[in-house]
C-alpha cells in the first residue's frame, strides 16, 4: 500500500512540475528528494530570491557565504564559480568609491584603498587551511581587497588529528578580518552543508546537460540559541554554466595539481607546517638541542625548549600558533632531524 502511495505522490509532483520553469527530474531524483515532495516550497523557483539575497548582502555591507554540497562530478565547483561571477557582477555594479572611502577601515593608515574586485583562481583555495594562510598573508601584505569573495573547494574533514582543534580555532579568529574586509565564502563539501555562519545551502540535485544548467535546491540555514541547525526549504536554484573560459581551463589545471598532490602523499597541510617548522628549528636553533658535558641529558629541559617555541611564536618567527601538543611533536622531530645518524637509520 505504501508503495502504491509513493508512486502516487511521485505522479503527482512530476505533474506539477510539468509547464513551469522547474527540473525535469528523473525517478530516482524524486524517490531520492520523497520527503520532500508534499512541501509547496518544491514546487518553486527561487533563482530571482537567491540573486537578490546576493544584492542585499552587498547593498548592506554584510558578509555574503552560501555553502553547497552535492556528490562528485555533480557540478558543484561550477556552481560556486558561477556564484561567485554573480557576485563580482553585482559588486562592481553597486561600487561607489565616494562612499567605500568613507567606511573605517580606508581611514585608519593601514593603506588598504577601496576598489573593484574580480574572481579569480588566486581567489580558490583547496581546503579551510589554505584560504586561512592566503588571507593573512593577503591582510599581511595590506593586498586584501574590501568585498572580496572566496571558494573553498572540497572541504576535508577534521579527522581528530593533533591539530584539527586548533585549526578551527584559527579559522575563527579570523572572523574579525573577514567582518571588517567583508569578504564573503562559498564553501564547497561532497557530503554536508557547511552551518560556519552560512546563512544559506545549496544541495546539487539535477545536471540539464541540454541547456547547460545545474538544478539545486536552496536551504535557509538557521541556528537556534541551543546550538542546534534548522535547515528550511526555500525552493529551486536555476545556475548556468559560466562564460569564463579561460577561468575555466586555469581552475582544471590548478585542480589537477590538487588531486596530483594528495596522490603523492605527504600528509595533510597542518602536519606540512609541522614539519616545516621543525626543520627550521633545527637550522636555525640547534643550539637548543647542545647536551651537557655528560653527554646524557640536553643543556636545557623540554619545558624551556618549549617556552623557547612559544617566545618564537610570539616574535612571529613562527607564524602558526601551535598548541602545546604539537610544539612537542615539532620539538621531537626537530630532535630526531639534528640526530643526522639515527633519523638515516630510522628511514633506511
Amino acid at each position: 500500500m505504501s508503495k502504491d502511495i509513493d508512486e502516487k505522490k511521485l505522479k503527482k509532483s512530476k505533474k506539477k512540475m510539468a509547464g513551469h520553469n522547474l527540473p525535469k527530474l528523473t525517478e530516482s531524483e524524486r524517490v531520492a528528494l520523497s520527503e520532500f515532495l508534499e512541501m509547496p516550497e518544491f514546487y518553486k523557483n527561487r533563482t530571482q530570491y537567491f540573486k537578490n539575497e546576493i544584492i542585499r548582502y552587498i547593498k548592506e555591507k554584510r558578509v555574503f557565504r552560501v555553502s553547497i554540497m552535492g556528490e562528485t562530478r555533480s557540478g558543484k565547483s561550477e556552481i560556486g564559480s558561477t556564484i561567485a561571477f554573480w557576485y563580482c557582477n553585482v559588486f562592481n555594479e553597486f561600487f561607489d568609491k565616494e562612499k567605500m572611502s568613507k567606511m573605517d577601515v580606508f581611514n585608519e593608515d593601514f593603506g588598504f584603498k577601496p576598489k573593484k574586485i574580480e574572481f579569480s583562481t588566486d581567489n580558490v583555495c583547496s581546503n579551510q587551511q589554505d584560504y586561512k594562510e592566503k588571507m593573512k598573508k593577503k591582510y599581511n601584505d595590506k593586498t586584501l581587497a574590501w568585498g572580496q569573495i572566496w571558494q573553498i573547494d572540497e572541504e576535508k574533514e577534521s579527522t581528530g588529528g593533533v591539530g584539527s582543534m586548533s585549526e578551527q580555532i584559527e579559522l575563527t579568529n579570523l572572523n574579525n578580518i573577514i567582518a571588517k574586509f567583508n569578504q564573503a565564502e562559498i564553501w564547497i563539501q561532497p557530503l554536508k552543508l557547511e552551518t560556519r555562519n552560512a546563512p544559506y545551502g545549496l544541495h546539487v540535485v539535477h545536471n540539464d546537460y541540454k541547456n547547460k544548467v545545474n538544478w539545486c535546491l536552496l536551504f535557509k540555514i538557521k541556528h537556534s540559541g541551543d546550538g542546534m541547525v534548522d535547515f528550511s526549504l526555500v525552493g529551486w536554484v536555476k545556475v548556468p554554466l559560466h562564460s569564463n573560459d579561460d577561468f575555466r581551463k586555469q581552475y582544471n589545471l590548478k585542480k589537477n595539481d590538487w588531486i596530483s598532490s594528495e596522490l603523492q602523499g605527504g600528509g595533510d597541510a597542518r602536519s606540512q607546517l609541522r614539519t616545516e617548522t621543525a626543520e627550521l628549528i633545527a637550522d636555525k636553533y640547534d643550539k637548543i638541542f647542545e647536551k651537557s658535558d655528560s653527554g646524557k641529558s640536553y643543556k636545557y629541559s623540554k619545558k624551556k625548549r618549549l617556552i623557547f617555541l612559544q617566545r618564537l611564536i610570539k616574535k612571529g618567527v613562527i607564524q602558526t600558533p601551535f598548541n602545546a601538543l604539537e610544539l612537542e611533536y615539532i620539538l621531537e622531530e626537530a630532535e630526531m632531524i639534528c640526530s643526522d645518524d639515527l633519523l638515516d637509520e630510522l628511514i633506511e
